[in-house]
């Protein structure tokens, strides 16, 4: 009996000290998890920094982009949008904590827009206030450095960002002008066409312009071709014919920087803040998010859709005006804008940068939608 009671208490211990390794055995596999984690998320830390709260890409980062275009240009458009390639690039170089910040810098290209409507035309008495001989440069770049400096002299800026178009005369040689002779003889300068004629050595010999095988000037050109098209029957055509001497309207922007005017390039600087997503779980999946916004400021174009912004391209928000006070009828007039202008695209966000006038002028930027074709702001 005593047996028994000794081989019984026996195998409860044996079982009590099996069972109590289990526990020990579970607190070694977390820590072997953990340790893995921490190995992973260092891993993942080795090559990155903390992020600053203010960055500027630099030729190497673009590089880091899948974009064929943005490594290779080492800027963004809108066919390759930042708020879609820039976060690729950061998450290789920056981590951070959850929602923090920081304010990037990079280059984006758009084509300044020209509104030639409105430009301001140089007069002939400004040629020579900057040094010209003539009412006309003979160099694209003197030109626009002088003009700038004459638009600091001359025009009034409110605050930076302002924009203008200037209208000025440029002399250049032998310049292919496209000359379209009508059937019935009359003449005109035309774009450029696929289907233009290049006038050969034997038309410049038989409209005496044989010499130096060029038209003088483009009304040599519209006059010798329309009289030499009508007397063969070639009316109608276009020539492509080499104009030594031209005189032709260029067109630049300026833009104010807060102290002096310059040309507007077509790659300009600019700066918008992302944030940090830190995944806790898996950091390997934490990013950052831009601003899915495209952003657009408009132009004459823009408000001249609406009598009540053509006149002064802006939108009148006082009481008793359009849109006036009416937050929504502000919303409908933008998004006649965009769909009008910009081929505006149902659930897209646009960002969008408008001037208005409440007592006093001023500029101011709204988010908005279109949600099965209807407008809508985005409130965040």
């Amino acid at each position: 009996m005593e047996m028994k009671k000794l081989l019984f208490i026996a195998t409860v211990a044996i079982a009590v000290i099996f069972n109590a390794c289990n526990p020990m055995e579970d607190i070694n596999n977390e820590i072997d998890r953990n340790i893995q984690a921490n190995d992973k998320d260092r891993l993942f830390l080795l090559d990155k920094t903390i992020a600053p709260e203010a960055y500027t890409l630099t030729d190497e980062d673009y590089e880091l982009s899948s974009n064929e275009d943005v490594a290779n240009y080492k800027n963004f458009s809108q066919y390759a949008l930042p708020s879609e390639y820039l976060p690729e690039i950061l998450n290789q170089k920056f981590s951070g904590d959850d929602a923090q910040a920081m304010m990037v810098t990079y280059d984006y290209y758009e084509r300044p827009y020209q509104d030639r409507e409105n430009a301001r035309e140089i007069e002939e008495d400004e040629y020579a206030e900057m040094g010209q001989s003539y009412a006309n440069f003979e160099d694209e770049d003197e030109a626009e450095a002088l003009i700038a400096k004459l638009l600091d002299r001359k025009v009034y800026a409110e605050e930076a960002g302002t924009e203008i178009t200037v209208k000025y005369i440029l002399l250049s040689t032998y310049d292919t002008r496209f000359i379209k002779v009508n059937e019935d003889g009359t003449s005109e300068e035309v774009d450029e066409t696929d289907d233009a004629v290049e006038v050969t050595d034997e038309i410049y010999e038989a409209t005496g312009n044989g010499k130096y095988k060029n038209f003088f000037r483009i009304d040599n050109a519209l006059e010798d071709l329309a009289k030499y098209a009508t007397e063969n029957g070639t009316a109608p055509i276009v020539y492509a014919a080499t104009v030594y001497q031209n005189f032709n309207d260029e067109y630049a922007v300026f833009l104010y920087g807060g102290m002096n005017w310059a040309v507007k390039e077509s790659v300009m600087p600019r700066s918008e803040e992302l944030s940090y997503k830190l995944d806790k779980d898996d950091i390997s999946q934490s990013t950052w998010k831009a601003d899915p916004a495209i952003k657009i400021t408009l132009n004459a174009d823009d408000y001249a859709l609406f009598d009540e912004t053509s006149r002064y391209l802006n939108f009148d928000l006082r009481s008793g005006q359009t849109p006036g006070t009416d937050r929504n009828k502000l919303v409908e007039m933008i998004g006649t804008m965009l769909d009008t202008n910009y081929d505006a695209v149902d659930d897209q966000q646009y960002l969008v940068t408008y001037a208005y006038y409440d007592g006093s002028s001023g500029t101011d930027m709204i988010r908005v939608v279109k949600t099965g074709g209807v407008w809508s702001e985005v409130v965040e």
